[in-house]
Formats: C-alpha cells, structure tokens, sequence
C-alpha cells in the first residue's frame, strides 16, 4: 500500500483511494490509527516538497490530494466527517451523507 511519510514521520498518508467508511480499516491495514488532529499538531503536518506531485489525487470536489482523518481537537460534529487538504492544510468537515459519495486518501497517525 503506497505511503507518504510527513516531515516528522508522526503523520503518513496512504495514497489508495477509499470511500470515508473505509478509512480507518485503510488506516490500520497501514500500520497506523486514523489521525487525530488538534489545533496544535496541525502545525506538525508537513510533507517533503513536491510530496504529491506524481499521485493521482482521488474524484472529490476539492481540487489537490485530500484525506480523511478521525476527529479534530478530540471530536467530530454530528453526522459528518472531517478531511483535509494535504497541500494547503485546510480542515473540512462533510456531511456524512454526502460524503458517502467520495473517495479520499487516509491520513494515518503512526502507532
């Protein structure tokens, strides 16, 4: 399954495409949990320069790789769920619902 590591090596992002009800299978498969973000560790999510220039981003209606992610300073609103633009580090929360439609890569804390 390919991966790309953040800076620190806290963070990775798994590059298959998924549907959200399958992100943190995705995310385990990995050898990671699904991320848990904060205002704080937002901060640390960084990837090498030029990191998803050659991946195919998934069909979503955000333009650039985006990821799903478990919960933002230690929640996640109801009936939605939270991605993340890799590029820009914009959070964004869906309708569960609608979100049902998309696919996203999985960003995956390491254990």
């Amino acid at each position: 399954m390919p991966t790309i590591p953040s800076a620190n090596g806290r963070f990775f992002v798994i590059t298959d495409c998924v549907p959200q009800v399958q992100a943190a299978a995705t995310a385990a498969a990995g050898g990671g949990t699904l991320a848990g973000l904060t205002s704080t560790n937002l901060a640390e999510l960084s990837f090498p320069k030029g990191a998803f220039t050659d991946v195919q981003a998934c069909d979503t209606p955000q333009a650039g790789p985006t990821a799903w992610f478990g919960t933002f300073n230690g929640g996640v609103p109801e009936r939605s769920v939270y991605a993340i633009d890799l590029t820009t580090g914009q959070v964004f929360n869906d309708n569960s619902r609608r979100a049902a439609a998309f696919s996203r890569f999985v960003l995956a804390e390491a254990k």
